[in-house]
Parts: C-alpha cells; sequence; structure tokens
C-alpha cells in the first residue's frame, strides 16, 4: 500500500542499504571504542590534529551507540555488553569492575584479537539495512557487525540516536546520517 507504513519502513531501510554502500570494497582501518560507542573506521587513514592533539581519522567512521556484535560463523566475537567484563588479566573483581572508569575492558580486548585475526580480510563485501534502523556489514572473512535497535522511544533531548555514518569531509558539509529511534536524520 503506497504511502502506508511499509512503504516508509521500506524506505528506511533501502536509504541505510544505500548509504552503507559508499562502504562495500574499503577496508576496516580500525575498531575501538569512546566509553562505550564503538567507533569503526574504514578507507584511508589521515592525520589530524583535534584539541591540540594527533590523531588518525578514516575516510568514513560509523559510530554505534545501540546493542550490537561481530558474529563469523553463528559465533560472537565481540559485542557491546562486553565492555561491561574487566579485560583479561584484571585483578578486580567482576562485580567491583566499573568499565567507566576503566582504560580497559573485555571489549578492548576482544575487538584487538578480531582486528588482528585477518586484517586482509576484513574489507567490506556487502551492506544491508533494516525496517528497524539496524545494520549489518559483511566482510570478505566471513564476520559481519550487526546491530539491534531496541527503543522505539524518542526523547526530547536527542539521546534516542542508534548509530551514524561520517562520510569524509567535504568543505562546508558536515552531514552526518544518523539512524534514530524516531527515523534518519542528515
Amino acid at each position: 500500500m503506497p504511502g502506508g507504513a511499509g512503504a516508509q519502513e521500506s524506505l528506511i531501510r533501502d536509504e541505510i542499504t544505500h548509504e552503507l554502500r559508499s562502504l562495500v570494497g574499503l577496508p576496516l582501518c580500525y575498531a575501538s571504542r569512546v566509553v562505550d560507542m564503538a567507533t569503526f573506521g574504514f578507507g584511508s587513514v589521515t592525520d589530524q590534529v583535534r584539541r591540540n592533539q594527533p590523531i588518525q581519522v578514516a575516510d568514513y567512521r560509523l559510530h554505534i551507540q545501540e546493542i550490537w556484535r561481530i558474529v563469523r560463523d553463528g559465533v560472537i566475537l565481540v559485542g557491546y555488553g562486553d565492555y561491561f567484563y574487566p579485560p583479561r588479566g584484571a585483578t578486580v573483581a567482576r562485580e567491583d569492575f566499573v568499565a567507566r572508569d576503566a582504560a580497559r575492558t573485555r571489549r578492548d580486548d576482544l575487538i584487538d584479537e578480531w582486528s588482528a585475526h585477518d586484517p586482509a580480510g576484513h574489507v567490506v563485501r556487502e551492506v544491508h539495512g533494516t525496517e528497524a534502523g539496524d545494520l549489518a556489514i559483511d566482510f570478505r572473512d566471513g564476520c559481519t557487525i550487526e546491530t539491534f535497535a531496541c527503543s522505539a522511544t524518542t526523547d526530547a533531548d536527542g539521546s534516542d540516536e542508534f548509530w551514524r555514518l561520517i562520510p569524509p569531509r567535504v568543505t562546508g558539509d558536515e552531514s552526518h546520517f544518523v539512524v534514530t529511534a524516531h527515523g534518519i536524520e542528515r
């Protein structure tokens, strides 16, 4: 039914897939985090200075602020929840571990292992969007980054962001592709 809810959902799925297609053929150049937000860089990396600190910035940056995981052959290699566990070799007990106060978490250990297991295979092969606003990024080595939206609520303060794709900067254009609980923003 044209113009109905099904048409809107299909448009969201298609728009997400269309935006993510710019990643196809690009290598993953880093996987990291800012507090509990996952950050993935694709393409080449350039050196920049931010806040008087040298940093490396990828052509395309994906920031995920919802539930996510990386799987291969049905096995979860790393996911959002690993952030809440102490890193390997830590002397602090799980119940005493405060991830926000820690320099590293178990997620950091697992991301490092995943990034190192087949760097040449971490080239984007295929991408998919869903009606719920989720994404799937398939790599040549069979690994997949998947997200799982878990809120239908829109907050007035803008804290309903699921994920965003930040394209290469073009002079005068600071647009990001942002998926939220209430749809797509640019």
